[in-house]
């Protein structure tokens, strides 16, 4: 085997004389050349080799052309489907606003009903509350003009008497403590009564300086009315620096009762 320097100017040598070789011997071109297609392609096969090649970049070129039309189409798939998401998504986010305004709604609907009910039921339990207020005042001045006030005395016989006129005088604001019952008085002088030192006894409401003399009669007659009128001038005469009135209550009472205490001046209640 010959060493790799012996090789080298082998080599050297052959590339040196082939081209004289080659001029002066055509025939080794020839052999040269069947060699050489042995190891190397021929122009021929080169070139159609170089034409596989490009129709193989050419196939290449178009799978890839494909593959990327492919996936165009995949983006453009996709970017709708993203577009139809998103439009769904707003329309959910629309719908959710409404339903979130007409719960609204409803909720302020409903405070709105709750509070209106509360304030009926206010005035519902105000309206009872007066209702029953009145029944009580009525109850109580039945009682009253008919004598009924059973064994009730002091201040209970007053608060009932202060209901009574509540409802009979149709006012609110008389209260039991501005109610004297039985009081005695004495005619000393006579100068009411015929006979000296009289006693009477009378039913007082007293407000802000003011005396309302009152006396109730189931059942009346004219003389119920003079006697009950000289009882008003006797308090009249004995407190001259007070207004002193009279109120005579009689249920069922006749025209002429009414008509007589008009002539005395009296407060007729019937």
């Amino acid at each position: 085997m010959l060493a790799k320097q012996d090789f080298s100017q082998m080599q050297e040598y052959i590339l040196k004389v082939l081209p004289q070789l080659l001029r002066q011997n055509p025939e080794i071109a020839t052999t040269i050349e069947g060699m050489l297609v042995n190891q190397f392609p021929r122009r021929d096969e080169f070139s159609q080799l170089l034409n596989e090649i490009k129709l193989q970049r050419e196939e290449s070129n178009q799978r890839f052309e494909q593959v990327e039309r492919r996936i165009e189409q995949v983006e453009r798939n996709l970017e709708l489907l993203r577009e139809e998401m998103n439009r769904r998504f707003e329309q959910v986010e629309r719908n959710l606003e409404l339903l979130r305004e007409e719960m609204n709604q409803r909720f302020e609907e409903e405070k709105r009903e709750r509070l209106d009910l509360k304030r009926r039921m206010i005035k519902l339990e105000s309206t009872v509350d007066r209702f029953d207020n009145k029944i009580t005042q009525f109850d109580a001045w039945l009682k009253v003009v008919t004598g009924n006030v059973g064994d009730k005395k002091g201040k209970d016989a007053e608060q009932l008497f202060a209901l009574g006129l509540n409802y009979g005088l149709k006012r609110s604001d008389i209260k039991p403590e501005s109610i004297q019952l039985r009081q005695v008085f004495m005619d000393e002088e006579g100068i009411v009564f015929p006979k000296k030192g009289k006693f009477i006894e009378v039913d007082i409401l007293g407000e802000n300086g003011k005396f309302s003399v009152f006396e109730v009669k189931t059942t009346a007659i004219d003389t119920d009315v003079v006697t009950f009128a000289r009882k008003v001038q006797l308090i009249q005469h004995q407190m001259p620096d007070k207004p002193v009135s009279g109120i005579f209550i009689s249920p069922n009472a006749s025209e002429e009762i009414e008509q007589c205490c008009v002539e005395y001046d009296l407060m007729f209640i019937g």
